[in-house]
Parts: structure tokens; sequence; C-alpha cells
């Protein structure tokens, strides 16, 4: 029989003479923990109000490309689909690192994990994600591209903050961010990343066996075999997408990420996106994409592998008639060009200075302006909506992204909030929408490896909808267990139901939640992984415990045949 999760009320009351997280400075952080869901004591912090805010990342230049420094909010102008609107904040970013900050930041303890930027140190406030995409690339043009990215990592600078990342059967960490040419290179000498098998088999080439009716029958039949690997190939290059996305969704400042790929399986265009490769649209697939790159206000930069082109194929992946056997589709370039036009970065095609593409991408980190501002229409209803960005001084060069899809906050089935907590659950990256600060003790005198765990979420992270005379929200969690080669050995899931009475709600504005658990590890987990959902506003964040840190070495268990 499935247990009703607990009444949050009176544990309000119980946790408020407990707080979890107080900063420990000489003072006893010890305390009870509770095995049910609970509402504890945290910081006051505001109450997120319940509007959509867009915000965009705006480069600057002037006549001779250098970057303009010291605007002001009353410099700019915003238009969405041609109305004006009114600025409600504006910061100029630079590529240098920001000092710690907080109290928190600069002494974190040891037991507190957490995936918000601003607990940690040498945060960035601008990054470039370099994603080396073999999914979609042929094997041959990526061992160009990977030498054209070992001359930029040879010259990076101080300034810049550079991650690898590749992709084949699945999303691979090659190195987070760092300034460290040497930590790069190393990482990207030592990938193993194998050619996908799918990739070969989603783009079979045309069969030529000399017999007219035989190569129809071969063409046919490869084609529906072709487009079953294609749903799987653009859903792995939608999941590594949104990873990328989700985990820098709360990073101030620039974000570029420098897609190294030899192909797109999908196309963007018009107010809506398509698939280029037969009759599937996998609408719900890049509809997720959209949405996770427009909140994450992520600029991309297309890079296109192959390098240098013939002027026959060049001509068809520009959109020409002529039609090469075994070439890529039509218009394909259109789809890099609106992938960056639409998000603010830049499209590089048909040239082998991969290198250079890289370069030119960071050095648009070097001065950037964020705007942020409420829209002041009502029509949340997926469709794209431009945006236009101008600049009140003369001679002055404006980039930024030409918009976003408005896609409606409303609650997502329970279909599609289960996937989104799935694949955050599963991600080697953390997703930071929703930021968590997780406390983690562990169980004394005990035979077996268990661990008390709190997750702390603050109230203007989340979002409560009034109903009559209460206030509702639920709150998703998964818990997952990971292995050291990276496969899941266990999850188990936790939900707390917020049914709140104007009283209670007040001291939660005041208070915040967390959420409590009790875990018992299995003998192979190297890694504990949770991943928590909104219901109000479907934010998601995730956060990753290397069990090493806890508990020290872990020692595989060998299990009998």
């Amino acid at each position: 029989m499935k247990r009703r999760p607990p009444s949050v009320l009176p544990l309000i009351l119980v946790c408020l003479m407990s707080p979890l997280f107080a900063n420990d400075t000489g003072q006893a952080r010890s305390q009870e923990n509770h095995k049910s869901s609970g509402v504890t004591q945290l910081q006051t912090t505001p109450l997120r109000i319940n509007s959509r805010m867009v915000q965009v990342n705006v480069i600057v230049q002037d006549k001779n490309g250098q970057p303009v420094t010291g605007l002001k909010k009353d410099d700019f102008t915003i238009m969405d689909k041609g109305e004006p609107q009114s600025i409600a904040f504006m910061s100029e970013q630079t590529n240098r690192l920001l000092s710690t900050g907080t109290a928190v930041a600069a002494q974190p303890p040891a037991n507190l994990y957490s995936n918000r930027f601003e607990e940690k140190y040498g945060v960035p406030t601008s990054v470039t994600v370099v994603l080396l995409d073999l999914l979609n690339t042929q094997f041959k043009d990526m061992a160009f591209a990977r030498g054209q990215v070992v001359k930029f990592l040879r010259q990076i600078q101080p300034t810049d903050r550079v991650a690898l990342y590749g992709l084949s059967d699945k999303l691979h960490i090659l190195h987070d961010f760092t300034t460290d040419s040497t930590a790069l290179l190393h990482a990207l000498e030592r990938s193993q990343v194998s050619e996908p098998s799918i990739r070969a088999a989603s783009d079979p080439p045309p069969s030529d066996t000399g017999d007219a009716e035989a190569d129809a029958f071969i063409n046919e039949a490869n084609a529906r075999v072709a487009q079953t690997f294609m749903v799987n190939r653009v859903g792995m290059t939608s999941e590594a997408l949104i990873a990328i996305a989700n985990h820098l969704a709360s990073l101030p400042g620039r974000k570029n990420l420098v897609w190294v790929s030899g192909s797109f399986p999908f196309r963007v265009g018009g107010d809506s996106v398509d698939h280029v490769n037969g009759p599937r649209t996998f609408n719900s697939e890049i509809e997720a994409t959209a949405k996770a790159l427009s909140n994450a206000n992520l600029a991309i930069y297309p890079v296109d592998a192959r390098g240098l082109l013939g002027p026959d194929i060049f001509a068809v992946l520009s959109g020409g008639s002529k039609q090469i056997p075994g070439s890529p589709p039509p218009g394909e370039f259109d789809t890099m060009v609106t992938l960056a036009d639409r998000t603010g970065g830049r499209p590089f095609y048909n040239t082998n200075d991969i290198n250079g593409a890289i370069r030119r991408a960071i050095d648009d980190s070097r001065v950037t302006y964020v705007l942020g501002y409420y829209p002041t229409h009502n029509e949340w209803n997926g469709r794209f909506r431009e945006i236009k960005v101008e600049v009140g001084r003369p001679g002055m060069q404006v980039r930024s992204r030409k918009g976003y899809f408005a896609f409606p906050d409303g609650p997502a089935s329970n279909k599609e909030a289960e996937l989104a907590l799935v694949e955050a659950a599963k991600s080697p990256l953390e997703s930071t929408g929703l930021g968590l600060d997780v406390r983690v003790d562990r169980e004394e005198n005990s035979n077996t490896r268990q661990l008390k765990l709190a997750v702390r979420i603050e109230p203007s992270q989340v979002l409560l909808v009034k109903n009559g005379d209460r206030w509702k929200d639920d709150l998703d969690i998964k818990w997952v267990q990971v292995a050291a080669d990276g496969h899941v050995l266990s999850s188990s899931s936790q939900t707390m139901n917020m049914n709140l009475p104007q009283q209670a709600y007040e001291v939660f504005l005041s208070n915040g939640v967390t959420i409590t658990r009790e875990i018992t590890l299995l003998g192979d987990a190297a890694e504990l992984r949770l991943a928590a959902r909104d219901g109000g506003n479907g934010a998601i964040g995730s956060v990753d415990i290397p069990l090493t840190r806890v508990f020290g070495q872990i020692k595989t268990v060998i299990k009998p045949q």
C-alpha cells in the first residue's frame, strides 16, 4: 500500500528548532534527522514572482571590432516582436574570474555539496564549452577537427575558461572548466571516445549493385532501418544539448557552446522546429532542446568539422538544387546559421580554420552586457518571438540572440516531468536550474554504509500556486546510486507535497524547505546522484556526491558467477 506523505504543517514547528545548514563558526550543528519529508529553517529570501523574465546577452563593438565598455541601461533599447520593453536590470560582464563572494563560498562545510555556482570558488563570468560531436561526424572529419582543437588549446589565454566535452554513444566530460592548457591537452589525448555505429546506420550510402530494381529494394529497406537509428541519434543529440544547457543555466555572464560537428540531425526554421530527414518531426525532443537552450541563454557557435568543402558539396549544403548521392541534406548550413543567429553565436563552415573559429567565439566574451526584461505580451504559445536590441550611440555593432520560443510555464505532463527528472539524474553534468544544497552525514556504528541527507531548497527557487485558501506545490526527488564505470545500480524516488494554509505559507517564505532522507548504499556504489524538480515552475537541479569523499576509496565488490 502506498504510504501517504506526512502533513507538512506539524513538521514546520519541529524543524524550525533545528537549523540544518547554519554556518559552523564554533556553534553546534548537530540535529535530529527525520525520515519523513519536512520543512526547516533557512535564510530569508524573497518570493519568486510569477512572471517570466527574458535575459539577453549582448555584444557591443565599435567600428574596429573592439568591445565597448561603460554602457548604461538607458543606452539600450529592446523590442519584443516590435513592441518596446522596459529593461528590468543590466549588468556589464568581462571574462575575468569573480572574486570569492560570500562567507559560505569562502569556507563551505566539508559535508555540504551544492550545485550553486555562488557556493564555489573562482566562478567565471564567461565560459566556453567545446563539444566534439562524433555522433554526427565522420571519423576522418573528427580526426581533422581534433587536430585543430589541439592548436587552439595550446594557445589559450589566462582569461579563457574552457570545458571540453565529447558526444558519441553518450555525453563524455573530457575536462570541465579550466584555464589550464596542459590539463585540457592531456584530457583530449587520454580520451578514447569510440566511433558510434548508430551514426553510420542512420545514414547508409545508396545501393549500387547495377540492378535498378535491386537498388530500389535495398534503399527502401535501408531507409526504414535508418529511420529507427535516426530517432535514437536525434534523441541522443537532444539529451546532450539539454544537459549542457541545464548545467550552465544559473551561471552569470556569457555562455558559449562551440559545437564541432559534421552534420546537424534536425532543422530549425521559421517559428517552429522540424527534422531534416524523413517524415518524423521530433517535435517533443527538439522543443525540449529549444526550451533548455533558451532558458540557459546559451550562445551556439556551430563549427563544421568537415573543413573546406568542394564546390559541389558546398552548393548542396548551402541550399542549392544539385543533389549528390550520399551527401547531407540540402540547406544544412541554413540550420547552422539559424542556430547561431537565434542564440547570439556565429556559424563557421567551409573553412579549415577551426582553431580560429573557437578563438573568435571566446573573444566574443571579452565584454558583454546582460539585459533582463519582463515581456508585456501574454502570448505564451510556444511560437518564436523576435527580439531586437539597439544601442543609442552612433557607429556601434550590436549582436545578441534574435529571439526566444515563448513556451508556457504550465505544468508538464507526468510523463514529461518524470522523463526530465530521469535524464537529469543520468547526466554526468549537474543541472543548476534549481539550486540545491545537500548536507551529508555518515551513519556511525553501522556495519553498512549509510547516509543521512538533507536537501535544502530556498523559497525563491520554487513556485507555489494558490488554490482556494491553500498554497500548493510538489517537489520530486530521484536518488541514483552509480558504479565506478558509470552504470546505474539502483534508483528511488521521493515526493514532497506541499498544501499549506496561509500561516504555514508565510513561515515557508521566511524559512524555506528541506527534504530529508536516509539511504543505505550498495557495495559497488561509487557515486550518489540526486535530481530534484519543482512542479510549480518545472525547474530542475541535480547534485553529484562522490562517495570516495565521504568514505574514502571504494572497493569494488566482485560477485560470484
